[in-house]
């Protein structure tokens, strides 16, 4: 979990006016590399920095599509090197910016997510301290942004974001946060990405996408998730990831048919995959199919998933891992062998990952698993 919130801290802050030539081109740009039109997004945005250098967003949205774009090709530490080589152009642009523009709250915005966004590398690391560190160079300059412009909706996620992740992090993590002037209340921060992902024009997407997360995998609400998911896969069809959020938002509120509806539309989506993306997607998607022939009582058939997904995993995030680990352990406690069930809780809870998942698997480990029908 926390690996994946932060992933997210920042790649959003899309905030500009919609009403000019320069937003219209950006927008189609952004709206590409979300759906998976990778080389019409890059095409569209390389321009745009050439025809709109002025503009706010623009470097920063160039840098965050090539990151999220070398994410679907190459493999996972080609993507710091991408991100890296991306901000080290971009950071003396917004710095220049900032310094002809002092009174811009855009421009320092801009700068403060190119400086905490070299968090990446170090989150890539598990380096949480270090994290911490880098990222609070950014966001010491988004919360000043944010407090001298609470219209800037965008620069709430951030911080919205941050004070969430301390609210669920160990209590040195959390001291540090206070330390350094931060909220870290639990409501507060996920009123504050609520508000980015209905209100904002931009950072919406990167918003819903971390909201389903919290939803789904952190604070167990997934009829929470439900209209967010639904949104994000219908304006983003062919994004693989959303259309996941979406298929688990069915299965864990019990919409079994739409879920299976769901699965026959992706096997055919699969195959127009990246390589890296099948790579990285297949199990995840194998981890929905094993979840939903659980619930259809195929435990056999849900197990064979389940072990073919665990086998196979190679994504960066491992939230799902520890669904896949908490799931086998369901399913040897259904099974009556409650030494193998002990041996996947414990992996679960080793990940340490601050998800539902963990939580549960601490609480198998005391009582075995028994599925209550409906």
């Amino acid at each position: 979990m926390v690996k994946t919130l932060t992933a997210f801290i920042l790649t959003s802050s899309f905030n500009f006016a919609l009403n000019t030539k320069a937003d219209s081109t950006i927008m189609n740009g952004v709206k590409a590399f979300y759906n998976y039109d990778f080389e019409r997004s890059i095409k569209i945005l390389d321009k745009a920095r050439i025809d709109y250098p002025k503009h706010p967003g623009i470097h920063f949205i160039w840098a965050s599509s090539k990151y999220y774009i070398s994410q679907g090709e190459d493999p996972i530490e080609a993507t710091y090197d991408t991100l890296e080589s991306a901000l080290n152009e971009i950071q003396p642009i917004y710095q220049k910016l900032v310094i002809e523009n002092p009174q811009n709250a855009e421009y320092k915005l801009y700068l403060g997510s190119t400086l905490g966004m070299r968090a990446r590398v170090s989150l890539g690391k598990k380096d949480w301290l270090s994290v911490l560190n880098q990222a609070y160079r950014g966001f010491s300059i988004i919360e000043n942004v944010s407090k001298n412009r609470p219209d800037l909706i965008d620069a709430q996620l951030p911080i919205g974001i941050i004070g969430y992740y301390a609210s669920v992090s160990n209590v040195f993590l959390r001291w540090l946060v206070k330390l350094y002037g931060l909220d870290t209340s639990k409501k507060e921060g996920i009123y504050k990405i609520e508000d980015a992902a209905t209100n904002s024009d931009w950072a919406w997407i990167e918003a819903s996408g971390i909201l389903s997360f919290i939803y789904l995998w952190i604070e167990n609400r997934p009829e929470d998730a439900i209209s967010i998911t639904k949104k994000l896969s219908e304006e983003f069809p062919n994004n693989f990831y959303f259309n996941i959020l979406y298929l688990e938002s069915l299965s864990r509120t019990n919409r079994l048919n739409d879920a299976n509806n769901l699965i026959k539309n992706l096997d055919t989506r699969f195959k127009f995959l990246s390589d890296r993306q099948k790579q990285w997607y297949k199990p995840y998607f194998d981890y929905q199919k094993a979840l939903i022939s659980f619930l259809e009582n195929d435990y056999d058939k849900s197990m064979n998933l389940a072990d073919l997904a665990i086998k196979d995993y190679s994504g960066e995030l491992d939230v799902i891992l520890g669904n896949l680990y908490l799931l086998k352990g369901n399913l040897y406690d259904l099974y009556g062998q409650r030494s193998n069930s002990i041996k996947y809780y414990k992996l679960c809870a080793k990940l340490d990952n601050l998800s539902h998942a963990s939580r549960q698997s601490k609480e198998y480990l005391e009582k075995p698993f028994r599925k209550i029908i409906k």
